[in-house]
């Protein structure tokens, strides 16, 4: 089985040929949406649902063949209708709260990065896969990149507890190694020449040079770079 996970951050274009994605927060409730749009109703029980914000966490659908998902789960650290349309400049910051997170402060101080995580937006559930097979993609996007991606970087998460041995594992990280995704670890030095290039094979569109071929309302994001048998966004 295999699912699509999407974290990550939108106004229309008036080009009519130009397609960027939908964002609703409303219609499914946050389990409907794990376990209609994550988990696409398979061989697994939910259970004991927590989150952030629902005006943060909603369902997308893409028409547009510049981005690689086609519909899932966006969780978003601010307003996630904000990330809605093409790419044009506006809304790039919102706010939901002030909340902190002990897996994303180890990832941003690891970095080498002090100052404290704040307005997290999560997903966090129990589940009991009845399949042997099971997997995630996702995608990550960040409004940082083009100008704080040298100093500061957004952080993403996707950790998987197994609860009878209580053992952590963080399944966001780079192909093949165990660094975490990031604005830092992947980027691309033509964007910003301050630094140099970090994974840039793993960087896939800066959207604020091409804003017409958008598909999200969002400066940059990578290319799915990951997947497993989970102001920064995350599309699943």
């Amino acid at each position: 089985m295999r699912k699509t996970l999407f974290l990550f951050l939108l106004l229309c274009s008036t080009k009519s040929l130009s397609q960027g994605i939908i964002v609703d927060t409303t219609s499914l409730s946050i389990p409907e949406l794990v376990r209609e749009e994550l988990m696409q109703n398979a061989c697994a029980n939910e259970s004991n649902f927590k989150f952030s914000s629902h005006q943060g966490i909603g369902k997308f659908t893409s028409t547009n063949p510049n981005f690689p998902i086609s519909d899932g789960i966006i969780i978003r650290n601010g307003l996630a209708k904000y990330t809605e349309g093409i790419y044009t400049g506006a809304n790039e910051s919102s706010q939901l709260n002030t909340a902190t997170d002990s897996d994303l402060q180890a990832i941003s101080d690891s970095s080498g990065q002090v100052v404290p995580i704040t307005d997290v937006g999560y997903i966090q559930f129990d589940f009991t896969p009845l399949s042997s097979n099971f997997s995630f993609d996702f995608l990550f996007a960040s409004n940082e990149y083009g100008e704080f991606q040298c100093g500061f970087s957004d952080v993403f998460a996707f950790v998987l507890t197994d609860l009878t041995t209580g053992i952590a594992t963080n399944l966001a990280v780079l192909p093949g190694t165990s660094t975490p995704v990031s604005v830092i670890n992947i980027r691309d030095a033509q964007y910003n020449s301050s630094c140099l290039s970090a994974n840039a094979n793993l960087f896939d569109l800066y959207n604020v040079t091409n804003p017409g071929t958008s598909a999200i309302n969002e400066r940059g994001n990578q290319s799915i770079n990951g997947f497993f048998d989970c102001d920064s966004e995350s599309y699943v």
